[in-house]
């Protein structure tokens, strides 16, 4: 799995021109939402990863695990907003170490906690966290039982998993690839509800609530492709764009995503379930 992640994650990855041009744009540092083009991939954007800082101050945790961190985009936002500890895994070390660049770019100029490993084997004592979160990563993992029953073992006794994922819709056969997270189908390992269901029921979860965000990830998606249209006309584009993460294939995986979201081949779901 290493091989193929890394390769979509890092072929196209321009991390000196990206720093450069945020710190050319905002010698200041640049805030959460001027960050947002390159850290904040999934769908939804940072509106999501917002609601999901509200969804975790509820829970009243005091220790969490990002796995498939990315460049950190959730994470900055828990260690500001929330001012608690976080730990981000990410198998692609490349993206770990842009995380932390960025996070340095910030006014806050914090330094997460990062580590390079694999969700299948995790580098981390039992019982150790008491949430953990996925966002966009477990679609990435081709043994999502295996990663779950690992997940099990480093939460505390009723510790939870936050789940933002997407999922196979009623016409997954109909999927358009390429996608932010897969430039192919064998790339790409979305289970269905019920698969996900059974595969945290089997690995010891229950779960607490199972959200669909279907409609307002398309929504978010379909305004996400007006402004794209609106500043490739314009005379100053953004200093930043997704395409210097996934490079000028994300002219077709952000169209691609908003087919597959309207003809029902994928699905975003927020599931919450808790260690038994």
């Amino acid at each position: 799995m290493s091989a193929t992640v890394n390769d979509h994650y890092q072929q196209k990855l321009d991390t000196d021109r990206i720093i450069a041009k945020l710190q050319s744009a905002y010698p200041e540092g640049p805030d959460r939402f001027q960050l947002a083009p390159v850290d904040q991939l999934h769908i939804g954007g940072i509106k999501a990863s917002l609601k999901l800082v509200k969804r975790i101050e509820a829970l009243e945790v005091t220790s969490i695990l990002d796995i498939g961190s990315g460049l950190g985009g959730l994470m900055r936002l828990i260690e500001q907003d929330l001012r608690l500890p976080i730990t981000g895994l990410d198998i692609t070390h490349g993206l770990n170490q842009i995380n932390q660049q960025l996070s340095s770019l910030t006014p806050d100029n914090s330094s997460p906690q990062v580590v390079t490993g694999d969700a299948h084997n995790l580098p981390f004592e039992a019982g150790q966290f008491d949430l953990i979160v996925f966002q966009h990563s477990l679609l990435n993992m081709p043994d999502a039982a295996q990663v779950l029953r690992e997940c099990k073992r480093v939460l505390t006794n009723n510790g939870r998993l936050l789940m933002h994922e997407v999922l196979q819709g009623e016409n997954h056969n109909e999927m358009r690839y390429p996608v932010p997270w897969a430039r192919s189908a064998e790339d790409s390992h979305l289970r269905t509800e019920a698969e996900l269901r059974a595969m945290l029921h089997d690995s010891g979860f229950q779960i607490e609530m199972f959200n669909d965000w279907s409609e307002e990830a398309l929504a978010w998606r379909q305004r996400q492709a007006e402004k794209e249209k609106q500043s490739g006309g314009a005379s100053t584009p953004p200093p930043v764009s997704p395409a210097l993460i996934l490079g000028p294939e994300f002219g077709q995986m952000g169209p691609n995503v908003m087919r597959n979201l309207s003809g029902h081949a994928a699905r975003v779901v927020e599931v919450i379930a808790h260690n038994t």
